[in-house]
């Protein structure tokens, strides 16, 4: 008498191609907000103390960050420019998204008023309503 051959049972078999597209998309998250925290703060100043504020998010792409340092110079993601070319991208971007549009000032506490003032004055002509400055909490 012939004995039944026995079906082999097939492996279990796992899709791995999801896995990889969440992997691949993680790493992509995580370079661009490493980037973006990276050229926000590039210019190392000595922020004021603050008794009230409110935490904002570190991140925005609505978000213009000028980082005026003790040599009373201008910084924008890391290069030095002038006040008329920050004039330049705020009405550039008057059109775009200016109602969620946002300046934010970094500015060392050794800066007198007279440095920034023309930097907020150029922000109200170009209409921007939200200028925030970055500072410590107490």
């Amino acid at each position: 008498m012939k004995v039944p051959a026995r079906i082999r049972e097939q492996g279990i078999s796992l899709n791995l191609t999801p896995l990889i597209d969440i992997v691949f998309l993680l790493v992509i998250f995580f370079l661009v907000a490493s980037h973006v925290a990276r050229t926000e703060s590039t210019e190392p100043v000595d922020l004021p103390v603050a008794t009230r504020g409110e935490n904002q998010a570190t991140s925005s792409p609505d978000r213009l960050v000028v980082t005026v340092t003790a040599d009373h110079l201008l910084h924008v993601a890391g290069r030095v420019v002038t006040l008329d070319a920050i004039r330049s991208v705020l009405d550039a971007t008057r059109e775009d998204a200016m109602g969620s549009f946002e300046v934010r000032i970094r500015g060392d506490r050794l800066v007198p008023f007279h440095v920034v003032e023309p930097l907020m004055i150029a922000c109200a002509e170009a209409g921007v309503t939200r200028v925030g400055y970055a500072v410590l909490p107490h």
